[in-house]
């Protein structure tokens, strides 16, 4: 529908831009709203931070563990010194499998 009257559409305008400027919300709520809203992230990434150090320190102790067995076993996965620890004292030729004799 087209405006007639230029000056009627310009006070449209000028109405609107008022009813828009007064629903505006007052910017003490506003700012309000927003630093609880910052404070409550805050807190939430704070109490995050900790359960995700705790779990680091578990998972750094179970590392710790798990080297120190490896370390102490280490003898245990050389096939060089598989051969030469034998408990008997003797060196044996081939590291597979050994075949022995069953009397029946």
């Amino acid at each position: 529908m087209p405006i007639n009257n230029p000056k009627k559409g310009v006070s449209s305008i000028k109405t609107l831009h008022t009813v828009t400027k007064s629903a505006a919300r007052q910017t003490d709520t506003a700012d309000f709203i927003e630093l609880y809203m910052l404070e409550k992230e805050k807190q939430r990434l704070m109490s995050e931070e900790t359960k995700i150090l705790h779990r680091l320190d578990y998972v750094q102790n179970r590392l710790r563990i798990i080297q120190n067995i490896y370390e102490h076993s280490s003898h245990l996965l050389d096939p060089q010194n598989r051969n030469r620890n034998n408990m008997y004292g003797e060196e044996t030729k081939n590291p597979g499998f050994t075949t022995i004799q069953i009397e029946y």
